[in-house]
């Protein structure tokens, strides 16, 4: 199948998002807030966006939307973010988290960019 003939159907489906997306009204469903989509799952969906459906990701910022997989600044703090999961949700609690939407992944495969 060739990158010009890939579609937001195609996206959905082959990234296993098609079983949350039903019609025009979960456009506004959120990745992160709303299915609890974060870290290397968020980013492979990034990655998969800019490998398959030729979508310039080189703007995205990842971390205004998504949480990464494993927080903290040291190793020592990613350690006791996995081992106390409570410590991960207080902090998550503090940052605002822009919505990435299935809206957004259409729209950026329809302009061809991610921003």
């Amino acid at each position: 199948m060739s990158h010009s003939k890939l579609t937001f159907n195609d996206f959905l489906s082959e990234s296993g998002l098609d079983k949350y997306y039903k019609d025009e009204s979960s456009l506004d469903l959120r990745l992160y807030h709303d299915l609890k989509v974060f870290g290397d799952v968020a980013e492979s969906y990034i990655q998969l966006l800019q490998e398959q459906y030729d979508v310039d990701v080189s703007k995205f910022k990842f971390d205004n939307y998504f949480p990464h997989e494993f927080m903290g600044d040291s190793a020592t703090q990613r350690v006791l973010f996995w081992l106390l999961p409570f410590l991960r949700s207080r902090s998550e609690s503090h940052v605002q988290y822009k919505d990435f939407t299935f809206r957004k992944i259409k729209d950026s495969m329809d302009s061809g960019y991610l921003i």
